[in-house]
């Protein structure tokens, strides 16, 4: 059992905040569900059934409730940064559903008032706990793939949206819906350093006027390029995951990965003949020994669970938050660079 429980409160019944945020609570028993706050009367009486906790109409009402210790924002993404400031000038640790903010003036508005009165903000990134992920940065960092010459990240479906998150006015798209968790990710495995961004933003197949097909191309300063490609118009999907390296290769996705690599000590030094190809073929000839590995994934437990074990680590006991907002800055200027030059603002 945890030392003590953290009293949470949500702000938003949605499918985020309902069925991501309340239901990590049914399992953690480091935290309780104190409060709630949802326009429809059915959610919030759900809550108070499932949790018995108290239920606001308006988000105010869990922000000034003086039970709640940390606030969970899970409204629509025009709202995130409102909100979360005002949760953290009441005092309060502030966990922001993605996209944390739309522009970058308000993620640092939020780490000044998170600095100002002694608070934790942070976002929500679950996909920083994905297996895949995991191993796929441990096979980058052991040096085996070589260097790294393209990061390829997709998630491709077919669908044709028609709620909200098809609304620019909104701040919905899916630059800002799926594109923090696969921009996210792509940062992490890129490391600091100055960015070249290529952009393209579609309005496809969905209702509303707000981008459902996405491809962001980023070059970094050591001159790897990672190329970013999310879409609700494809009949075919994708390997969601492809790394190419001087010396292997990864693909695959959240369960299972396979890997392709060499060891270069075993070839001998690469002479260049300048003069007519031999046998008028190309190629030296020689033959390299590929070593193929395969992983099968599991992540468990879940990716909220692991986040909110680490954010009550931090909370309680004063470990490193797991998601700063620093690193999050990052990630939102991304994605504002790549409107400004698609022109989809």
């Amino acid at each position: 059992m945890a030392e003590r429980k953290l009293k949470l409160g949500i702000l938003g019944l949605g499918r985020s905040g309902w069925n991501i945020h309340a239901r990590a609570m049914m399992e953690n028993d480091k935290y309780t569900v104190a409060a709630v706050a949802d326009p429809v009367e059915e959610r919030r009486q759900e809550a108070i059934d499932t949790f018995g906790c108290k239920a606001y109409d308006d988000p105010q009402g869990v922000i000034d409730d003086p039970d709640v210790e940390v606030v969970v924002v899970a409204t629509p993404s025009h709202t995130h940064a409102p909100l979360a400031l005002e949760a953290l000038s009441k005092g309060k640790h502030v966990v922001v559903e993605k996209p944390m903010a739309e522009k970058v003036s308000d993620i640092d508005a939020m780490i000044a008032r998170a600095k100002e009165v002694g608070r934790v903000v942070t976002c929500y990134q679950p996909r920083r706990f994905d297996a895949e992920f995991k191993a796929i940065r441990s096979l980058i960092e052991s040096g085996r793939l070589g260097r790294i010459v393209l990061i390829r990240r997709t998630m491709h479906t077919f669908q044709r949206r028609a709620d909200w998150q098809m609304l620019r006015k909104y701040g919905g798209g899916e630059l800002s819906n799926t594109g923090p968790h696969l921009i996210d990710q792509v940062l992490e495995l890129l490391g600091e350093g100055e960015l070249e961004i290529f952009a393209d933003l579609q309005h496809t197949v969905g209702a509303g006027d707000a981008e459902d097909h996405v491809k962001v191309v980023l070059k970094h300063e050591s001159g790897t390029v990672a190329d970013i490609e999310i879409t609700r118009c494809s009949a075919f999907a994708q390997a969601p995951w492809f790394i190419m390296g001087t010396q292997g290769a990864v693909e695959g996705d959240t369960r299972r990965l396979k890997v392709k690599w060499y060891d270069p000590s075993t070839l001998p030094e690469l002479v260049l003949d300048e003069g007519p190809a031999r046998g008028r073929q190309y190629g030296t000839g020689e033959t390299i020994e590929w070593h193929e590995e395969e992983l099968e994934l599991v992540t468990r437990p879940g990716q909220a669970i692991q986040y909110y074990d680490a954010l009550y680590e931090t909370l309680v006991n004063g470990a490193p938050l797991a998601v700063t907002p620093e690193s999050i800055r990052r990630q939102i200027e991304v994605i504002d660079r790549a409107r400004r030059i698609a022109n989809f603002l």
